[in-house]
């Protein structure tokens, strides 16, 4: 957390920027995370509905919100000691009791998920106190932050003795306070490692787009040997990588450079906006996508029943469009290309209805692979020019 309320980067100490990479505990505990997401994919597979994708968005709220917790706190402290080590541990046996229960969050193992969660929470909420005993200015910074720390997860508890429409009312209050805490409180005594937190949010990127995978060979499990399935596996892994150079194919450093340019006041700003909130966007878009793709490899001869079609075209367009906002917070550059193939995805929903399955997914292919070919012939500067 250690931060200031300073002006540039001139200011800034020198541990506060020295390199720090992921260690291997941060790896470790977001195992628990990789199930989580897929968790929330089997939510609305379950209940292919409008309510149904609005419980898988409250749903992935609620586990991004608390990766997010543990990324801000891991970002400057690496947690050597055993009692650090402790208590991430039994977080991520917290967490993982909430996972296994969050296919039925939302009916039988409400209670479940709510006590597992307010587990993982609280368990966040004490690392936070080890991490800034003996540092008055920076503990204040974080005890402001813990009735929403702890009123969130509190009314997923409360939810599970209401019934629909109430429960899913107080889920949207949780997630509001959730999100809410750190325009609230503010920003002030927290501090951002730039290597370690593009870092982070890279991999989780690379999580979601992981769960995608497995939804691909999930869908075509049970029928890999039509060569329609087998072109469908073929296009839907094409899409992936065309989601994965849409975030990491022309990054070339400059989001860190960004966030090492930048005062420690201005960079906890930066990185709250372009991080913490910018990229659930990008991971729902992948996890609407995973859904969709299910669908589609596992009826790659049939049309895709239109909330199948939103799931698909609309989740590869919601990735492009939160990649459009994340450059624009970071740099103020706007990706026009990245735009456009949103538009173009978007367009694909109502064909996907009437087409078979697979022209879809090759409709998004070119799209991709437009929006590659685009970039490589083009090179657009996306970042500070001269980060190459």
């Amino acid at each position: 957390m250690r931060g200031d309320d300073g002006g540039g980067a001139a200011e800034q100490a020198p541990e506060e920027t020295a390199d720090r990479s992921v260690g291997t505990l941060e790896l470790f505990f977001d195992l628990v995370f990789v199930y989580a997401m897929s968790q929330v994919t089997i939510l609305m597979l379950a209940d292919i509905s409008w309510a149904g994708f609005g419980r898988g968005l409250l749903a992935l709220a609620a586990v991004w919100w608390a990766w997010v917790c543990y990324a801000w706190l891991t970002n400057t402290s690496d947690h050597a000691g055993p009692a650090h080590r402790l208590l991430i541990f039994l977080a991520m046996a917290a967490m993982l009791v909430a996972a296994v229960a969050l296919p039925q969050a939302f009916g039988a193992r409400a209670l479940v998920f709510g006590l597992a969660f307010l587990a993982v929470r609280l368990i966040h909420v004490a690392l936070l106190a080890l991490d800034v005993r003996g540092e008055a200015n920076v503990g204040a910074a974080a005890l402001r932050l813990v009735p929403t720390l702890l009123g969130g997860p509190a009314l997923l508890v409360a939810a599970a003795f209401v019934d629909t429409p109430g429960r899913e009312l107080l889920w949207i209050a949780a997630v509001v306070i959730d999100f809410s805490g750190p325009v609230l409180v503010g920003t002030a005594g927290w501090a951002v490692a730039p290597a370690y937190f593009v870092e982070r949010h890279g991999l989780i990127v690379i999580i979601a787009l992981g769960e995608a995978i497995v939804e691909v060979g999930a869908g075509a499990e049970d029928s890999l040997g039509r060569p329609s399935v087998v072109t469908a596996v073929l296009l839907a892994v094409l899409i992936a990588a065309g989601l994965w150079w849409s975030y990491f194919g022309y990054l070339r450093g400059g989001a860190e450079r960004r966030l090492r340019a930048t005062g420690n006041r201005e960079r906890a700003r930066l990185a709250r906006d372009s991080y913490s909130y910018l990229h659930l966007p990008l991971v729902a878009g992948v996890v609407f996508f995973a859904l969709g793709v299910h669908e589609a490899v596992a009826g790659a001869a049939e049309p895709l029943a239109l909330l199948s079609a939103v799931a698909l075209a609309g989740g590869v367009a919601l990735f492009f469009v939160g990649d459009v906002a994340y450059r624009w917070r970071d740099h103020h550059q706007l990706a026009a290309g990245r735009l456009l193939a949103a538009v173009g995805a978007a367009a694909l929903i109502p064909v996907a209805v009437v087409v078979p399955a697979l022209a879809a997914l090759a409709g998004l292919t070119v799209v991709c692979v437009l929006l590659i070919g685009w970039e490589l012939w083009r090179r657009p500067a996306i970042g500070p020019v001269d980060c190459s």
